[in-house]
């Protein structure tokens, strides 16, 4: 009896550490749920496809799987480069292919490259290593890209850039390189940002970026990557073909009996298509472009379009996939060319994949908004590509549960902001991005969600809601003026908007960098009110660096730790220094290793003028600092959405998710916990800036 006792003894205390352990277990689950970012909840979680990275290459397709269509081979590429294959599953009504999740492929070639599948079904991967091509062979069994061999190019005008592979009926191989035809020295190197032979446009406005273009050679070799080449010319007309590069090139068949049509991405977005002419063996025929059906040249979504062929085993053509920094889109060949010999392909449709992410395109920056009206709250979102999506919660406000429904309009057509030719502080290369930082909320006071946009050009424009509550309707965009002037702050940043006492104000990054407070007169008209100032009467600075260091910042006003008064939420990025360099955030907790990160600053005014609290950067109990991922800005807001304290964050990251994080997983970290992970002052040394003595 008294040895049963004494194990039953030993069996409850292995019972309660069991219980004790699982409960830990537990709670660390519940808080690993702040790091998964939203999911789709679509049908079978079908959204865009996308990567876990800040841009895509699309690198080639093949019958990996045996399947009735080609399976796809996508790079991502970033800080880290990845290679993953996603195998194909099915076609949507309209052809769109649907894709399965992506799986990890392991290379140790991390470059650029081509893959491509011959006729004895091997798949093969070319990879450019400065000056020699490595040919590797996909391994189904090992999931991995094996290397068989690899050669030196002869001597080539500059190093390739991107890399297409055609094997000839006579088992010849012709390799189409990539080369830069004309650049002009990078004027950066060695310079401050802040002096003139930085600055991206002269006096004029006319722009001092330096200048690259690309064009295509060709190398034959007798069989693939042996043998003496017998061939090496240039095979575009003018060594001016691309400005700003490729990207990639894709080996199509648009036509029959042609063996040698690429189609090339771009930089800023265009597709230029090359055929050979009936009566050469060698030279590309002049430049033609990629167009739609209405004879107008269709330009990629997103910049930086990489590109690659995806047969249509019905018909024998090829339709295209390309990528960039965005997401991944389709394009299905009509079978057609215009009267000028252009061929003619649909509009972009996002290429998509089951169990996939609540993908937003890259930098997203959300809100929080019953959009439609139906008393549930949802998300909208602006994205570097210069596009506002809405993303529709299917659940409730306690447990929400989104789907994609597309691109927010304004006076009838996508809301689409790009900077244009001299609408961006780093210059032209820039021209396709947007930024786009909205600020959702009901600023007519009619009861209807308007909306407030930065974007990188600096300007705040009003989208006025004309629609009803359950059907909005934006008006085209108008902008604010003070004293007669247009508002303009910094790049990149988003107001932020609220009642103090009984009148709305709306708060900025000015021209100086600084936090500054605009009073509503009407509703395009705004009275100064002064810069938001800190506790000890300084100013709340945003800048670390000179030119495209500055603005970036994301504003929020909400009411964070329940006191009544509305603190601010700032979503920044790496290079920010918020109030001020010398004991700024994010910028000195990790000097140039640091990320992205949501702060929090304290309202210790009142609720008729707010004055803040030095910020403090949010922690969480298993990632610690919360840096949602890479250096670009996180876009962050405070709401009541996911239930629980009512005071969680919603914070997007550079590659284009968003993540939900619960207030009761959060804190805020103290003075001393910050000083730990201090850097020296200003870890950009020979850039000067405020504060420093």
């Amino acid at each position: 009896m008294f040895k049963n006792k004494k194990i039953n003894t030993y069996e409850n205390i292995l019972l309660s550490i069991i219980f004790f352990l699982s409960f830990s277990f537990l709670g660390i689950a519940q808080n690993d749920q702040d790091l998964i970012p939203l999911k789709s909840m679509a049908p079978d979680g079908i959204g865009p496809l996308s990567l876990p990275h800040l841009r895509h290459m699309v690198l080639g397709s093949a019958f990996v799987y045996n399947g009735d269509c080609p399976d796809l081979f996508i790079a991502g590429t970033g800080k880290t480069t990845e290679l993953y294959l996603y195998k194909w599953l099915r076609n949507t009504e309209n052809g769109v292919p649907i894709f399965d999740k992506p799986h990890k492929i392991a290379s140790p070639f991390k470059l650029k490259g081509t893959i491509f599948q011959t006729d004895d079904h091997n798949v093969h991967a070319l990879w450019l290593k400065k000056d020699s091509v490595i040919h590797t062979v996909f391994n189904l069994k090992k999931q991995s890209f094996d290397r068989i061999g690899g050669i030196e190019l002869p001597e080539l005008a500059s190093l390739p850039q991107s890399i297409a592979a055609r094997i000839n009926k006579d088992q010849s191989v012709d390799l189409f390189l990539e080369l830069v035809g004309h650049s002009i020295p990078a004027k950066y190197a060695n310079q401050n940002p802040s002096s003139k032979e930085w600055r991206p446009y002269d006096e004029a406005g006319v722009s001092t970026t330096p200048l690259h273009y690309t064009y295509l050679c060709n190398i034959r070799y007798p069989r693939l990557l042996s043998g003496t080449p017998s061939v090496k010319q240039m095979v575009t007309h003018s060594r001016k073909e691309t400005r700003w590069g490729m990207m990639n090139i894709a080996m199509v068949t648009l036509r029959k009996n042609d063996m040698q049509e690429l189609i090339c991405g771009s930089r800023l977005g265009n597709f230029t298509y090359y055929s050979r002419p009936e009566l050469s063996q060698d030279t590309l025929s002049p430049r033609h472009y990629v167009v739609g059906s209405d004879n107008i040249l269709l330009q990629h979504p997103s910049i930086s379009a990489s590109v690659c062929s995806y047969v249509d085993v019905k018909s024998g053509t090829t339709n295209i996939i390309a990528g960039g920094e965005g997401a991944v889109y389709f394009y299905k060949y009509s079978g057609e060319f215009t009267l000028d010999g252009h061929p003619v392909f649909s509009q972009p449709s996002p290429v998509l994949q089951v169990d996939a992410d609540l993908y937003c395109g890259t930098l997203p920056v959300p809100s929080v908004i019953d959009w439609d009206g139906d008393g549930i709250e949802d998300i909208i979102v602006g994205n570097s590509d210069g596009h506002v999506l809405f993303f529709k919660n299917i659940g409730n406000n306690n447990n929400p549960r989104f789907i994609p429904k597309g691109r927010v309009q304004a006076d009838g057509k996508d809301i689409h902001i790009q900077a244009g030719y001299s609408g961006s502080v780093q210059g032209t290369p820039e021209s396709r991005w947007g930024y786009l930082s909205p600020t959702v909320v009901d600023w007519t006071g009619d009861g209807l969600p308007d909306i407030i946009m930065g974007d990188i050009t600096g300007k705040y424009t009003l989208y006025v809601n004309k629609g009803t509550r359950t059907e909005p309707k934006l008006d085209a965009p108008q902008p604010f003026f003070c004293e007669g002037l247009e508002l303009h702050g910094m790049w990149r940043s988003r107001a932020a908007v609220a009642k103090f006492g009984n009148r709305m104000a709306l708060a900025i990054v000015d021209d100086n960098d600084l936090f500054h407070l605009y009073w509503k007169i009407d509703n395009f008209h705004l009275e100064d009110g002064g810069e938001l100032k800190l506790e000890n009467g300084s100013s709340i600075l945003t800048s670390a660096e000179p030119a495209g260091g500055t603005g970036r910042c994301k504003l929020n006003f909400f009411d964070y730790d329940g006191d009544g008064l509305l603190d601010l939420i700032i979503g920044t990025g790496r290079r920010s220094a918020i109030p001020n360099m010398e004991t700024g955030y994010p910028l000195p907790i990790l000097g140039k290793k640091t990320m992205g990160t949501p702060l929090f600053m304290k309202n210790v005014g009142s609720s008729s003028y707010p004055v803040f609290a030095h910020p403090s950067p949010f922690k969480h109990p298993v990632t610690g600092l919360v840096q949602p991922g890479g250096s670009h800005e996180s876009g962050a807001v405070g709401t009541k959405l996911g239930g629980g304290t009512q005071r969680n964050l919603l914070v997007g990251n550079e590659v284009g998710r968003l993540y939900l994080l619960k207030g009761e997983h959060l804190e805020l970290m103290t003075a001393d916990e910050v000083k730990k992970y201090r850097n020296k002052p200003n870890p950009f040394p020979g850039f000067p800036h405020p504060g420093e003595k």
